[in-house]
């Protein structure tokens, strides 16, 4: 027993002193080479980047995080998982998808690819400005010479996902016929904002979507904007806002809404010269669905085989479920009465008919979520023009909405008669239905009117339309 334990010790000994291996003994076989294991791609598990276009990742990634669970725990990781709620749903998923590229890069063959430069400028350029207005810098992580690499050191797209469209219905067009294809159906509000933000990723030179605010149940109102600098107002560039599904039952302007944003983008691509000079010269917003809540209902409603047939011109029925908001508050009649205050004043020299002050009376009423986030809008951005998209009835209609005559539906003009009523009468005349008198329709006779009306002649609305504080406010 005692002999082994010497040997053993002899043995440990002799390779202690064995001597480390010179540059000429590794030809004569004297010394092992340590071989590294070979960087091999994993899957992509990280939770806020599981809708990547790619699957598989490599550790250590571009910041250095050795580990999945050391991205994780990374300050970086943390600021993408809260990156929606902190921007309010603006230039989401561009930044959380554009992070993830850098945590969680692409891997083929056990080679990290890098993201594209250009891909991040773009971003960077149309979401700037929402880092500015919580007064945060642009994130270090995503600094796109840093971290990003141009096409021709190889790189990959990483908002390609985005890009693919894949739940939006806009098919190859051949050149013979330029003109975009779209299914039409009715789309749920998830739908609706994964159509909206796949359009703008589709467009992001000339496209962004940005949330306004919330609605009651916690619904995105989220806008959709055109213009050749995304983001930015520019001076003398007309802004120009689009309404739609204000009455939550009220759902074809929400469709059409959808299908404009799509059409603009598909036309700009497709290389149309009027849709990419209306959108190089013009700031164009949309909100396909003011009242999101009250479409979930109106929707249920319909497919639960309710009967929810309705007529604008005549009393609201009992049964309209979802034209009002999940607080029962109809949003266009919960906008400050400015008519009134203007009409009581018209008496007085020197009176306006715009910029009037909400009077703080105003304030003490129940003010919905949705009618407080676009009087936000109308203050944070100097709109020339605005249209709301209703249904009921197959007519423009113009402001005042307000009747003169408190007793009389009376034609109640604005200052600028001239310029609302001659836009009404271009829009209707490009639609031969509008103004065509043999035509059937939903109630009224505004055919041989030319399918224009003064809104205070056709039913005069006791104030808080969202029109008239359009126009006494700006």
């Amino acid at each position: 027993m005692i002999k082994i334990v010497f040997l053993l010790n002899a043995v440990t000994l002799v390779r202690c002193v064995l001597p480390r291996c010179e540059p000429g003994n590794y030809f004569q076989g004297w010394c092992k080479v340590a071989v590294e294991p070979k960087p091999k791609c994993t899957d992509v598990v990280l939770g806020y980047c599981d809708d990547m276009s790619y699957s598989k990742t490599l550790f250590p990634n571009l910041l250095e995080h050795k580990t999945r669970e050391e991205a994780e725990l990374s300050t970086e990781y943390l600021l993408l998982s809260v990156i929606h709620s902190l921007l309010n749903g603006e230039c989401n998923p561009d930044i959380r998808m554009l992070g993830c590229s850098v945590l969680a890069p692409r891997c083929d063959n056990g080679k990290i690819i890098k993201p594209c430069r250009s891909s991040c400028e773009l971003v960077q350029k149309s979401c700037a400005h929402a880092f500015e207005g919580i007064d945060m810098a642009w994130p270090y992580f995503l600094d796109c010479d840093r971290f990003f690499v141009s096409e021709e050191e190889g790189c990959y797209d990483p908002l390609e996902g985005l890009r693919e469209m894949q739940e939006m219905v806009m098919p190859s067009v051949s050149p013979e016929e330029p003109s975009t294809a779209i299914k039409f159906a009715y789309h749920s509000n998830t739908q609706m904002f994964n159509i909206l933000k796949k359009t703008a990723a589709q467009c992001l030179h000339i496209s962004r979507t940005y949330s306004i605010g919330r609605s009651v149940e916690g619904e995105d109102l989220l806008v959709i904007e055109f213009s050749s600098n995304p983001g930015a107002h520019e001076l003398l560039e007309p802004e120009v806002r689009y309404i739609g599904n204000m009455h939550g039952n009220e759902v074809m302007g929400r469709e059409l809404l959808i299908y404009l944003a799509q059409y603009l983008c598909s036309e700009y691509l497709l290389g149309n010269i009027r849709i990419q000079t209306l959108v190089n010269t013009t700031r164009i917003h949309i909100l396909p669905s003011m009242n999101p809540d009250g479409y979930e209902l109106a929707s249920a409603d319909m497919q639960s085989g309710s009967d929810t047939d309705y007529d604008e011109v005549a009393q609201p029925r009992a049964n309209s479920i979802g034209r009002a908001n999940a607080q029962n508050i109809d949003l266009n009649r919960n906008f400050p009465d400015l008519t009134s205050i203007f009409y009581n004043r018209r008496r007085f020299k020197r009176n306006r008919s715009d910029h009037i002050p909400i009077p703080t009376s105003y304030w003490f009423g129940k003010v919905a979520p949705e009618s407080y986030a676009v009087m936000k809008w109308m203050r944070s951005i100097p709109f020339v023009i605005s249209a709301n998209l209703h249904g009921g009835d197959l007519v423009v209609s113009y402001p005042y909405d307000l009747s003169k005559h408190p007793l009389e539906n009376m034609f109640s003009p604005t200052p600028d008669e001239q310029v609302f009523s001659k836009l009404a009468r271009t829009y209707a005349d490009a639609r031969a239905t509008m103004s065509n008198d043999d035509m059937s329709r939903c109630g009224g006779t505004f055919g041989d009117k030319g399918g224009i009306v003064n809104g205070a002649k056709w039913y005069s609305i006791a104030g808080g339309e969202l029109r008239g504080h359009n126009c006494q406010f700006n």
